[in-house]
């Protein structure tokens, strides 16, 4: 009788201890795998952004923007980011760095970006439209919101210069290019008093191009420079044709650049460009220097003008870099 008794109690323990052990695991399973008590809603989105910071002339900026759920869902939420209006290029004036927002599972936000783009080109003020969200967009009460923004036109304050001379020049028989053999050099003068005969009297002394380089560059820029009108000349340095007959004409042509502006080349006058039998300083010569073009510069306005004294192009005044910011604003 006490055996029998024993052998239940036994079995009653065993059953017990199997009960509790099987408690155990189910309970250590649901806090490893990730189960949740969470369940599915519609939580609203809210976005928050550095939108109301963007200058309306067009800059090389990023700005993020953050959406935020107002409780965690079970599932990834997506949200999409599209241009739904306006002039502007994608990929030129703007990218959308982020065509997908994603808020993870269990996760509060998701972030993303739009960046501006400043380029060169002279072109009227454009817009473009943002919309984030469409319907799409699942397991939440959102409605997509659209932002407009307005990009005026960037205008460089520096206008860049390059001068070129390249051109073939035939030695019996054989063609020899001009930028390998002749060395020019580009200055500037104050335009008041100047004579191509004696360029150096009235030389400005703040920029120049002499590297032995071609093209020769340097640049111009209106906080540097004071108001007032220049002459950009050159000398010639060095010429590997000298005294052999080539008896070429070699011009230079210059390109002047402002950002945003204009894009002007001149070609020098015949009568001011050398001769490809002239010495340079460095051969003895006297360096036979020659008028390229003036440049006048009034209130941050740059003016092209040729030997002629034809104004060839000018710059617009405003460099739009002082503008204060007209944020973008959400459409209604």
């Amino acid at each position: 009788m006490i055996n029998k008794l024993k052998n239940v109690i036994y079995t009653g323990l065993s059953i017990v201890l199997v009960l509790f052990t099987a408690s155990c695991v189910n309970y250590e399973q649901e806090d490893t795998t990730g189960y949740s008590t969470l369940t599915a809603t519609n939580p609203s989105i809210t976005i928050t952004s550095d939108f109301d910071n963007v200058p309306p002339v067009e800059a090389d900026v990023t700005y993020p923007f953050t959406l935020t759920l107002s409780e965690p869902q079970v599932a990834d939420i997506k949200i999409v980011v599209y241009q739904s209006g306006g002039d502007a290029t994608e990929g030129a004036d703007f990218t959308i760095d982020s065509p997908v927002v994603i808020i993870p599972a269990y996760s509060m936000s998701g972030s993303g970006s739009i960046t501006i783009h400043a380029d060169e080109d002279a072109e009227p003020t454009e817009t473009f439209a943002i919309t984030i969200g469409d319907e799409t967009t699942a397991n939440t009460t959102y409605t997509p919101q659209t932002f407009l923004f307005t990009l005026e036109n960037w205008i460089a304050s520096a206008m860049n210069t390059s001068y070129d001379w390249e051109k073939d020049i035939e030695f019996g028989g054989v063609f020899y290019g001009a930028c390998l053999n002749i060395d020019l050099d580009m200055f500037v003068s104050d335009a008041a008093g100047f004579d191509i005969n004696d360029p150096w009297a009235t030389f400005n002394g703040t920029g120049y191009a002499a590297t032995g380089d071609c093209p020769e560059e340097f640049s111009m820029d209106f906080t540097d420079w004071g108001d007032g009108e220049y002459i950009i000349w050159h000398e010639l340095w060095a010429n590997g044709f000298a005294g052999l007959g080539t008896n070429t004409e070699v011009p230079i042509t210059a390109l002047f650049i402002r950002a945003g502006s204009f894009r002007q080349e001149v070609i020098q006058d015949p009568s001011q460009a050398i001769n490809s039998d002239e010495f340079g300083v460095a051969g003895g010569g006297d360096g036979s220097h020659g008028f390229i073009a003036k440049i006048t510069i009034n209130g941050g306005l740059y003016t092209v003008t040729d030997y002629d004294g034809q104004d060839l192009v000018t710059g617009k005044a405003d460099s739009g870099k002082t503008k204060t910011p007209r944020p973008a604003y959400l459409v209604k």
